[in-house]
């Protein structure tokens, strides 16, 4: 429709008529005119409606009516406003096949609704329109004009999608000549039964197809005995086939095969072109009729299209539309969606073992070949569409290609198995794979010696925030650095490379195990202490006291002193901060626990913190600043019998208890690790519950 022909017809105005009308039509919701005109050469049915307001009557809408549509523009807006809901909605009362409520609508002539049933009469036998809902009301035949156009668009909309479909799926051709052959010995390989009957003195190998005979004293084939005793012999119990020797399962012909349908699924990958077709086929085995010619039957569900810059999918479905079953685009699931085996796999055979194929494609450079050969043996868990995956994973990071090429398929598992880790590590498509990595050749050289030339994100990391410190590491300090556990901190090797500019990483780790400390992290507080207050850090007295327990708590007390000033001025803060966080706890409270006489609280002031540090002698009073800027949360574990006395203190950052320490720092007792892990589990509840209710 040319809405620029229609809206240069003139605006309808009042007439003096309507006032009257209005006056005798109680509650009546609008009043309605109609003209018949041609615009644009083309014979148009305007509607226009008028609507009470106040004591007068004002313009509200006019409906343009044509052969191929309606469009509906607001006579409230002095800018032109199109608007493309049906009459009755618009006005606002129900109208359907089986269900009308009152318009309250008055006709301004009997002259108008004649206008407008004629136009919607001829409209009808003209496109042979047989809407039962039309003929009680001029609003009827609106109605059943409007509801013809909109489900006539509505099949042109879906056959131009249905059309385009087909023509996608015109690229998928015949099946390899061997995929039948295919089917019955690889994907059914481990889908086969040994069955017997004892009184029949018969046996039959649906894998290999011998028929035996059972004797007393043991099996035969054609007369010679085989090294197999058939005393063993019982229903779904594991066996060995005297001839194929391959493992298998007993059945015994007496009883029933209602259930032995077995499903399994096949992945087909062909080119067309530059693209490449990834197909899912779904395949049953029945063995319930004649287990000696089992009926195997293939129906394709899942196809997609890859294209050097998008993917397309489709899946076998009922159409909702049309309630076809044909190739549609896939439907949207919950994430409850528990399909059957029949509507979606749950595991997979892939039927290439050569990808030749793709170098006239789009993925002749994926290297999906080499990616199955040596990264996926070592995934932890592999997706039934692990094919769509990497090519996916691929199209989004072609410097894949590079890091599979010189073999660093550890590096290429952890970015196919975490979503946006590329982008976390600053990898890019580079020319090479120095550029790739944002490495240096050194820095290339020194992964390949330290990792035996398999290294991981990590490792990089490690490199890359050596080389902002400007430490230059050697192969021994990379095996080393590679090894440090995180112990809760993410990249906690940067600790360590903190500590490398004032000494050597050999005599850190040396000095570490000579003074048994188990949690690395008190000695890098310990240094942070000295770096803040100043101290000589060259200066080995600093750096490797004799005795380190003692040290450390001195300095806890030094530093504590040090910050007193700006620790006055934050203790007001601070403890509105612990204020907000009780309130934030006190619905569903996961600090309400209370078992084996223990029980867990938040602190209720700043000076809470430094009178635990001293007592228990650690340097939680130092943690004032970590908790105010959101780095960490601490809670104090105490005796239900002694609530004031205190015993343990747990910290809590990044959704999980990083330490929980008693006096002189000591470890977790059986009752207090097991009070801390119910805890824990509480607190993970409490914040999924806090996430699906902000969601």
């Amino acid at each position: 429709m040319d809405k620029r022909a229609l809206s240069a017809m003139p605006r309808p105005k009042a007439e003096k008529r309507y006032q009257v009308l209005r006056k005798t039509a109680s509650g009546m919701r609008g009043i309605v005119a109609a003209e018949r005109t041609e615009i644009n050469g083309e014979d148009t049915l305007i509607i226009n409606c008028f609507k009470p307001k106040g004591k007068t009557v004002i313009p509200w809408f006019r409906t343009f009516c044509q052969e191929a549509g309606y469009i509906t523009q607001d006579m409230t807006e002095k800018k032109t406003k199109w608007r493309t809901a049906a009459f009755n909605h618009i006005v606002g009362f129900c109208i359907s096949d089986c269900y009308r409520t009152e318009s309250r609508l008055a006709l301004a002539s009997p002259h108008d609704g004649e206008t407008i049933v004629g136009f919607m009469r001829e409209w009808r036998e003209r496109n042979r329109s047989n809407r039962c809902d039309a003929g009680f009301g001029f609003e009827d035949y609106i109605y059943a004009y409007q509801a013809d156009i909109r489900d006539r668009k509505l099949a042109e909309k879906h056959r131009k999608i249905c059309e385009g479909i087909d023509a996608r799926m015109e690229l998928f051709g015949g099946l390899p000549e061997g995929y039948q052959r295919f089917v019955e010995e690889t994907v059914f390989d481990e889908y086969n039964y040994f069955f017997y009957s004892k009184k029949a003195r018969r046996a039959y190998c649906t894998r290999c197809g011998h028929e035996y005979e059972i004797g007393k004293d043991g099996i035969y084939y054609r007369g010679i005995a085989l090294r197999s005793s058939a005393g063993h012999l019982k229903h779904n119990t594991g066996y060995a086939c005297p001839y194929c020797s391959k493992p298998i399962v007993a059945k015994s012909e007496g009883y029933g095969r209602e259930s032995l349908l077995e499903v399994n699924w096949s992945v087909l990958v062909q080119p067309s072109g530059d693209d490449v077709l990834v197909r899912y086929f779904c395949h049953s085995k029945d063995f319930r009729r004649d287990f000696r010619h089992p009926k195997i039957e293939s129906r394709e569900m899942f196809r997609s299209i890859h294209t050097s810059t998008s993917v397309e999918y489709y899946e076998w479905e009922t159409y909702t539309y049309s309630k076809e079953v044909r190739w549609c685009y896939p439907k949207s699931h919950s994430r409850w969606w528990n399909p059957s085996e029949f509507q979606a796999p749950r595991q997979t055979v892939l039927y290439n073992t050569d990808f030749d194929f793709l170098r006239s494609t789009c993925m002749r450079y994926s290297c999906i070949g080499m990616f199955f050969e040596k990264v996926v043996p070592s995934m932890r868990d592999t997706s039934v569409w692990i094919v769509d995956n990497y090519f996916n994973f691929y199209r989004r990071h072609p410097f894949v290609e590079q890091m599979i090429k010189i073999g660093w398929y550890t590096l290429v598992r952890e970015l196919f198995e975490n979503a946006g880790m590329a982008g976390r590590e600053g990898f890019r498509n580079g020319r090479g794979i120095l550029e790739t990595c944002g490495i240096t050749m050194q820095q290339f050289l020194l992964l390949r010696d330290a990792t035996c030339g398999n290294p991981e994100a990590r490792d990089l990391r490690i490199v890359k925030h050596a080389e902002q410190r400007g430490i230059r590491l050697t192969v021994e300090d990379l095996k080393a650095l590679r090894t440090i556990r995180d112990e809760g901190r993410y990249d906690y090797f940067d600790e360590f490379l903190d500590a490398m500019r004032y000494t050597t990483l050999h005599k850190l780790k040396g000095y570490l195990e000579k003074q048994k400390i188990r949690h690395t992290m008190d000695y890098f507080d310990y240094i942070g202490w000295l770096l803040e207050m100043g101290y000589d850090m060259r200066n080995g007295f600093n750096l490797y006291p004799k005795n380190f327990v003692e040290k450390h708590d001195e300095m806890a007390k030094a530093y504590q002193r040090f910050k007193d000033k700006e620790h006055r001025a934050n203790v007001m803060r601070f403890n509105r901060l612990l204020e907000q966080m009780r309130k934030e706890l006190r619905e569903g409270d996961p600090t309400n626990l209370q078992m084996q006489g223990l029980f867990i609280r938040l602190p209720y002031q700043a000076e809470e913190l430094k009178a635990e540090g001293e007592a228990l002698h650690h340097c939680v009073g130092a943690y004032i600043d970590r908790v105010m800027k959101g780095e960490t949360t601490i809670f104090f574990v105490r005796r239900i019998e002694s609530p004031e006395v205190p015993f343990y203190t747990l910290e809590w950052r990044n959704n999980r208890i990083v330490q929980c320490r008693g006096a002189h720092n000591c470890d977790m007792t059986p009752e207090v690790e097991a009070f801390t892990a119910l805890f824990a589990e509480q607190m993970r509840t409490y914040r999924l519950k806090k996430e699906a209710a902000s969601a």
